[in-house]
Order: C-alpha cells, then sequence, then structure tokens
C-alpha cells in the first residue's frame, strides 16, 4: 500500500501546470553552443548508466561490466528486482527530461541547450531500444521482458511513448498543453507499474 501511495504521490507531482514552448528547439540552436548541448547529451547517457548502479547496489547487488554493458554477477533477482533494475536508465533519463523542461524562468521558452541535449540522448536511447538494442541479450528490454514475460517489441513500445511524446515537446512548435500532461502521465504510470510490480 505504502508504495502505491508513493508512487501516485509523485504522479500527482508531476502534473503541477507545465510550461509549453511556442517555438520548438532546433539543432540550429545548438551551434553556437554546442559545448553545451554535447554536456548535457553526456551528462544523461552517464545518468543512465549511474541509475542501473545506484538501483541495483541499493538492493544489495553486486555491479560490474562486460564491454559497455553492466552486469550483475551471480545475481539471482526477483521479477521485481529484475525489472526495477533493468527499467532504472529510463527513469532515471525521464526524471531528468523533466528537469530539463522545467528548467524554464518563463512560460513559452525554449529548453536550455544543456536541457535540450539531455532531453537529445533520451530520445537516441530510446531510439536505439528500439531498433538494434531490443533483442540484445544483457540490454534493458531483455531484462525486462525476462522480468516480466512480456515480449521485447512490447516493451519498447511502451518505452517509447514517453520518447515519443518528449520529442514533440522539444521538437514541436505551439506543442498542445495536453502534450507535456501526456508526457508525465506516461512516464508516471510507467515508474507506478515498475515499483509496484
Amino acid at each position: 500500500m505504502g508504495k502505491r501511495f508513493g508512487c501516485w504521490v509523485l504522479l500527482v507531482a508531476l502534473w503541477i501546470p507545465l510550461q509549453v514552448c511556442a517555438e520548438g528547439w532546433t539543432l540550429n540552436d545548438a551551434r553556437a553552443d554546442w559545448e553545451d548541448f554535447a554536456l548535457g547529451f553526456a551528462t544523461s547517457l552517464a545518468a543512465h548508466e549511474t541509475g542501473h548502479f545506484v538501483v541495483a547496489k541499493s538492493k544489495g547487488y553486486q555491479v560490474s561490466h562486460v564491454g559497455l554493458s553492466i552486469t550483475y554477477p551471480h545475481a539471482h533477482f526477483t521479477p521485481a528486482d529484475q525489472l526495477q533494475i533493468a527499467s532504472a536508465g529510463f527513469q532515471t533519463q525521464w526524471l531528468l527530461d523533466e528537469v530539463a523542461f522545467h528548467d524554464l524562468d518563463e512560460p513559452k521558452r525554449k529548453p536550455s541547450n544543456f536541457g535540450a541535449g539531455m532531453v537529445c540522448a533520451q530520445l537516441g536511447t530510446t531510439l536505439a531500444y528500439l531498433t538494434f538494442l531490443k533483442d540484445h541479450p544483457r540490454g534493458d528490454i531483455a531484462g525486462m521482458s525476462e522480468a516480466t514475460g512480456l515480449s521485447h517489441d512490447r516493451l519498447a513500445l511502451i518505452m517509447a511513448v514517453p520518447g515519443l511524446l518528449d520529442a514533440w515537446r522539444l521538437f514541436g512548435d505551439d506543442v498542445p498543453a495536453w502534450v507535456p500532461k501526456v508526457a508525465v502521465t506516461s512516464k508516471g504510470v510507467n515508474m507506478a507499474w515498475i515499483w509496484t510490480y
């Protein structure tokens, strides 16, 4: 009961009035300030991996790596632990994206180049897991699939919904006010499902 209540409180808190840009961000915006964009991009990717590490360590699992993949030597996961650890990277990037979209000083302003870099990294991660990483045996989607029994395709699509909406929020002009609310709701519903599984 406590976990579910906490998840719903998080979901409601995320519905605090959301600002929408009148004009979409473009890669041209990053030309003069490409260092901030690159730093935001790298920060988001590092945060994705750190999310896996922090959640795994908080649950008492050993963490290692093989190439670029984080591994958990000798781990005997419960389904809930495996789902939470495998999805921790997505969740971390979703939360950072909300910070990027809310670091705005005034309504109708675009995210900073640093914030746009963070969002673009999440979009890149989502695209990678929709395509060539979807069936990677040590990938996030494979771990989530093993934990839940859901297909790789279905989980990739579930994880893609927030990414598609965030792409609209970042690049779209005159984005309807409901788009950020649906994006935040999709993240909140996914996180509530993951943490109450």
